[in-house]
């Protein structure tokens, strides 16, 4: 059983492709131009068709979507199949965050913070293979943590992926997402564990991805 669901992996969303109406009728006009057809008329309402509801692992989830979690490595890891991996002390909560959410989480002194923190969605990356854009095949792993370990030396972070998103479309949204940076260089050029006071999902659903 195991290894059967091991198997399946997180759907890969991209955002809608626009203007499906304006290329049928373009279609549809060179056929007239061509004499191919004399008339015909369609009346194709894409617009009010609502997104695929895609929520095979979400359900009952229960995000606390005031801040949300983005963590970044340098190596190259599987996010379709991403096991526990530590993030460094001097990379957790440390950089790239505004200073009042610093001083709420940066510690993580105590248990009902570390609750708090589990709560957030979260955004799992490698690092841009380039500087400030990353390659076509890289994703971004949505999805949640399951449990949180603090050590001495580092923190344990045990995840679950819901979706992969392409990690490019990503990047082009520092200002939604609130990331430090721009086009030649930006948080996911270097491995770090930040949190955001964003609400990460009406973000990624106004950038047209169908999370909910």
């Amino acid at each position: 059983m195991v290894s059967e669901l091991q198997t399946v992996l997180p759907p890969l969303l991209n955002t809608y492709v626009p203007d499906v109406q304006r290329n049928v009728a373009v279609g549809i006009n060179n056929l007239v131009a061509n004499n191919k057809i004399d008339h015909l008329h369609l009346n194709i309402p894409l617009s009010d068709v609502p997104p695929p509801l895609l929520t095979p692992n979400a359900q009952g989830i229960n995000f606390n979507r005031d801040y949300y979690n983005l963590f970044v490595w340098g190596a190259d890891l599987e996010i379709e199949h991403l096991t526990p991996f530590k993030v460094a002390s001097d990379r957790a909560l440390t950089e790239f965050m505004d200073s009042d959410v610093k001083e709420i989480f940066s510690t993580l002194k105590d248990d009902s913070t570390v609750q708090k923190v589990i709560s957030f969605p979260c955004l799992f990356a490698n690092e841009n293979r380039h500087g400030g854009w990353a390659d076509t095949d890289q994703s971004v792993g949505f999805g949640y943590i399951k449990q949180i370990k603090v050590r001495r030396n580092g923190v344990m972070i045990h995840p679950h992926v819901i979706y992969r998103l392409p990690q490019q479309r990503i990047n082009e949204a520092l200002f939604e997402l609130d990331l430090y940076g721009d086009s030649s260089y930006n948080e996911f050029n270097r491995s770090h564990w930040s949190i955001k006071k964003i609400d990460l999902i009406a973000e990624l659903v106004d950038m047209g991805f169908p999370l909910l």
